[in-house]
């Protein structure tokens, strides 16, 4: 891989870690390393074989609202943890909101297979600057005294 592509997902990649932690810790009760993972989770479609094809490519099944849900209610059916749940949904929801935003954008809405996007470079250095900006910002807003969304 060449050095400008790695450097490129290892920017998205502690980016979609980071807003992920700053959702959670801001919003909820759970552990903020949940965040970390779970705003992460979307992108293990980078490990899918080449050969499988849609929807097991990137931005394919991983990135879609049916993802978000199922891993929400399962975590949900499995822990009977409201914020747990919202953790999910903030984490994963936060990782397909960034990703709907650049040139490709997503299938939300899978199966149905239209994708709209207003094409914005969000994994450039200025929307990173702003996206890490925000959530400092909300981290330190969410941690002077306030209490989370129970």
């Amino acid at each position: 891989m060449e050095i400008g592509r790695a450097l490129f997902l290892a920017g998205a990649f502690a980016t979609h870690a980071f807003v992920g932690y700053a959702l959670v810790r801001a919003f909820t009760r759970a552990d903020p390393r949940i965040g970390v993972v779970l705003g992460l989770l979307p992108d293990v479609d980078f490990l899918f074989p080449a050969g499988m094809g849609w929807p097991f490519v990137h931005r394919g099944i991983t990135h879609t609202l049916v993802f978000a849900l199922a891993v929400a209610a399962g975590l949900y059916v499995l822990r009977r943890d409201r914020s747990i749940a919202l953790a999910a949904g903030l984490a994963i929801g936060s990782h397909l909101a960034i990703d709907s935003l650049s040139p490709k954008g997503v299938v939300l809405c899978y199966p149905i297979e239209a994708t709209w996007s207003p094409g914005l470079a969000v994994h450039g250095p200025t929307a990173t600057a702003l996206l890490w900006t925000a959530m400092i910002g909300l981290l330190v807003w969410r941690t002077e005294g306030r209490s989370p969304v129970r």
